[in-house]
């Protein structure tokens, strides 16, 4: 039994690797062909491919994607900026994906001179020294504490690469020290104890000190200070970088609703609310647009990654999907990224998806349903829950208003996002009297409150 179950994994994986492989094979071909309708084939099926690669973190699925959809662009007359940017950044080449491909082991060379790797770690009395392949800077580090019964752990991030495999340690001073590479361009060293305790640091040249104690020799101490008494709340916010995505704009008005009330106007005048109350309460706020324009739904999430945003806040509105049911449906909903499991889901999905997936095929709207990276959707799902009750107690305070709840939902917008990420759908639109509330000032100053209080209920719930 045990034998035949083997069997079938290995079965299986072959399968899916060839699936990969033919999909390639078969979009490479679409693109050659001189057919517009099978070059946006081919086209369609390397964004499959690209959505497939980000979900699984398959930098080598990655780079095949991007080159074809620059080849398909270029055989369609489309722009391909953003992909050769990309695939530059992946392999270190902006010419024709063919020449990168070729220059892809000297680019790998060349980042890893940018990087430092760890190649030593001495053990001493108090204190452990940390040696590098090459001097490293301050500001490559960045620590932070984690609290539990019974556990107490000083976390320390360090750009850079481990040049030796996840190590532990049993120390006198602490429980354990542990060394490991956490992300493929970070390294990450815990100590932990049963109570707490302060650590300090200083950098000399290749060589990482980090003392364990009370006490530091060095006077470049310590950004880290040992366990501070009261930490004002805006100067904790002031370390978290949050990005609020209102949907739609410019030549995508989002649902069209009571009056000819549009979406994108509505989410954007709510979004800035939301935009100046996180402001006021300390935290380190972008948008994914601050006018009329539109930005595509790839770009939001691409944008809160290079900020490297702590969470992805996206607004939108609810339309009803015939009039018949434009009095009936109303409500206020929270949605987190994951295979929906309703129709209800998909049915909101899909109009939310709608800008940027109206060319793709059914293969690519669906894709990554079955592959969807689950490292953030528990937090994703507790953000939601946060979220969503906060903004129901503030309205709640003056209007009645219908708990959709939190809900699993493929949104594209979310696709990509690697911080706890969610939609908000504040109201249906093409309900009169939640249009009404929705242009108004007030609710949607109410509606900000009650984002901001879920945002920072959500960081005192982590910190448990």
């Amino acid at each position: 039994m045990i034998i035949r179950f083997f069997l079938f994994v290995l079965f299986l994986t072959t399968f899916l690797h060839a699936s990969v492989v033919n999909n390639i094979k078969e979009a490479d071909y679409y693109c050659s062909l001189n057919n517009k309708d099978k070059n946006l084939k081919g086209l369609n099926r390397f964004k499959s491919l690209y959505i497939k690669s980000m979900i699984d973190n398959d930098n080598n699925l990655r780079i095949k994607a991007l080159q074809g959809l620059i080849k398909c662009s270029k055989k369609l007359g489309l722009a391909h900026n953003e992909y050769d940017n990309e695939l530059y950044t992946l392999i270190g080449d902006k010419k024709s994906s063919s020449k990168a491909h070729k220059k892809k082991k000297n680019a790998k060379k060349s980042v890893k001179l940018l990087k430092s790797r760890l190649v030593k770690v001495v053990l001493g009395r108090g204190y452990i020294d940390f040696f590098f392949d090459s001097p490293i800077k301050s500001s490559w580090i960045s620590t932070s504490t984690l609290k539990r019964k019974n556990s107490y752990k000083i976390i320390y991030d360090i750009e850079g690469k481990l040049g030796f495999k996840s190590k532990t340690y049993r120390l006198k001073s602490v429980k354990y020290l542990k060394i490991a590479q956490f992300t493929p361009n970070k390294i990450r060293i815990v100590f932990e104890h049963s109570r707490p305790f302060g650590t300090n640091y200083k950098i000399k040249g290749n060589r990482l000190s980090i003392y364990l104690g009370k006490k530091s020799t060095s006077k470049q101490v310590a950004r880290k200070k040992e366990l501070p008494k009261a930490v004002p709340q805006s100067v904790e916010n002031s370390k978290k970088v949050i990005v609020i995505d209102p949907g739609h704009g410019g030549k995508d008005s989002g649902a069209i609703g009571y009056k000819r009330k549009k979406e994108k106007d509505i989410v954007l005048a709510i979004a800035k609310r939301v935009y100046k109350k996180l402001k006021n309460a300390g935290f380190k706020v972008y948008m994914t647009r601050r006018g009329d324009y539109f930005v595509t739904l790839r770009n939001r999430t691409k944008f809160a990654n290079r900020v490297k945003a702590h969470l992805f806040i996206s607004i939108h509105a609810n339309a009803a999907p015939k009039r018949s049911k434009y009095l009936s449906m109303k409500g206020l909903e929270t949605f987190y990224l994951s295979p929906a499991r309703s129709e209800r889901a998909k049915r909101i999905a899909a109009l939310e998806n709608r800008a940027d997936m109206e060319n793709l095929s059914y293969y690519s709207k669906n894709v990554f349903l079955d592959f969807i990276n689950r490292a953030k959707t528990i937090e994703s799902n507790k953000l939601a829950i946060d979220i969503q009750r906060n903004i129901l107690y503030k309205v709640r305070s003056r209007y009645k208003v219908v708990d959709g709840g939190v809900r699993p939902g493929p949104f594209w917008v979310l696709v990509g996002a690697q911080m706890p990420a969610i939609l908000i759908e504040v109201g249906y639109i093409t309900n009169p009297t939640e249009a009404m509330r929705l242009m108004s000032p007030y609710y949607q100053n109410l509606i900000a409150e009650g984002v901001v209080a879920g945002i920072e209920s959500y960081f005192r719930n982590s910190k448990r």
